[in-house]
């Protein structure tokens, strides 16, 4: 039986906002059927076993090399060329925004190139569209001929509808937390409510309404103590908002946490927050749910996917401040329900987010794909 050849396309592989992938990559390189590489356009200190894709300059001069003997009538760049002469199956761009690096491959008959998977992690579908004319010119020119675009959550595949991209093309495949571990239910601490997040700082994660929360929860005259981890545009806020609220003595925030490190602080807290305005899905909220951590969220977008509501954590509205405090209050307050929630989360994470079925509807992907 011939092995279905796959290159996984990223820009970077391995780094620290992305622990959960290669997990997946290991455990598709072991299925019998697939021929899989992994080819990156930066090398990155901790990625093994990856094709690093010559620089800009040495491309272009291979691709002068490489045209000559293309006879057809679209002009491929680098590694167009060499992955249809390489008689790849199908390409597979884990980064959204490299599709102008391939999108040329798409003007190609489809019996004559491989075929073309985008998975979409968010920011490609809820925001960017909106203010880049480049991706909803993409979306309407080259959206149809793209083989499958793979979302993280239902919320998120109907969402694309809004850029022209027919449903049967979108296939919901949600990220998983990675290996399987033990882990049982748990009780809060008992001296303070211990609060944690950890996200890249931007608007769509709602800082301030986290804040807020954590504020409502100290003026209840309830011990609180909240830590937040994440690095990105909008980190400035943190301070600034810490000191609008009064909150030093409550809150501190970190910046940046290896996946590792973030672990272990997860085994510590009661509650993970994140009160995000948009989110396809959230992988921290994910991971915190397997260590038992109930989840406190607001309803945007995929969320309600990820957290059941008043069985493994709350879903309120971003705004809902007031609410997402009670309900904090009321689980800590309350060692039996907390544990209810705790192991409903638990087994709804691990279950539902698992390496095996993000493996599996993977596979199934690649095999329908050359079906057709």
């Amino acid at each position: 039986m011939k092995k279905i050849k796959i290159i996984q396309l990223f820009e970077a592989y391995g780094d620290i906002y992305q622990p959960y992938i290669p997990p997946v990559m290991e455990s598709l390189k072991k299925k019998e059927d697939f021929d899989m590489q992994i080819d990156v356009f930066k090398e990155h200190a901790k990625a093994d076993d990856v094709n690093v894709i010559p620089g800009y300059y040495k491309r272009k001069i291979k691709e002068k090399a490489l045209s000559l003997s293309n006879k057809g009538a679209v002009k491929l760049n680098y590694i167009e060329n060499k992955y249809l002469k390489n008689k790849v199956d199908i390409v597979h761009l884990q980064h959204s925004y490299l599709h102008k690096k391939v999108k040329r491959l798409l003007a190609i008959p489809k019996a004559q190139r491989p075929k073309i998977v985008i998975t979409l992690r968010g920011a490609d579908t809820y925001m960017k569209p909106w203010i880049d004319k480049n991706w909803v010119n993409f979306y309407e020119t080259y959206g149809q001929y793209v083989d499958a675009f793979i979302t993280m959550s239902k919320h998120q595949k109907n969402y694309m509808q809004k850029w022209g991209i027919p449903l049967d093309k979108i296939h919901v495949i949600p990220i998983s937390y990675g290996n399987a571990f033990k882990t049982s239910e748990r009780l809060p601490n008992t001296e303070s409510i211990q609060l944690i997040s950890a996200f890249r700082m931007c608007w769509e994660k709602n800082i301030e309404g986290n804040l807020r929360v954590v504020k409502l929860l100290k003026d209840k005259g309830l011990r609180v103590k909240y830590s937040i981890y994440g690095n990105g545009p909008d980190a400035y806020q943190v301070p600034y908002l810490i000191d609008k609220y009064q909150l030093s003595e409550a809150v501190q925030y970190y910046g940046s946490i290896e996946n590792k490190a973030l672990k272990q602080k997860l085994n510590e807290a009661d509650f993970y927050v994140q009160l995000s305005h948009s989110e396809s899905l959230g992988m921290s909220i994910i991971e915190a749910q397997t260590y038992g951590l109930p989840a406190i969220v607001s309803d945007s977008d995929g969320l309600p996917e990820v957290v059941i509501h008043n069985k493994t954590g709350y879903c309120v509205k971003p705004y809902a401040i007031e609410k997402a405090a009670d309900y904090i209050e009321t689980l800590w307050n309350d060692s039996d329900l907390y544990r209810s929630f705790s192991f409903a989360a638990v087994k709804h994470s691990q279950v539902t987010f698992s390496i095996q079925n993000e493996v599996e509807k993977l596979s199934h992907l690649y095999q329908s794909l050359m079906s057709k």
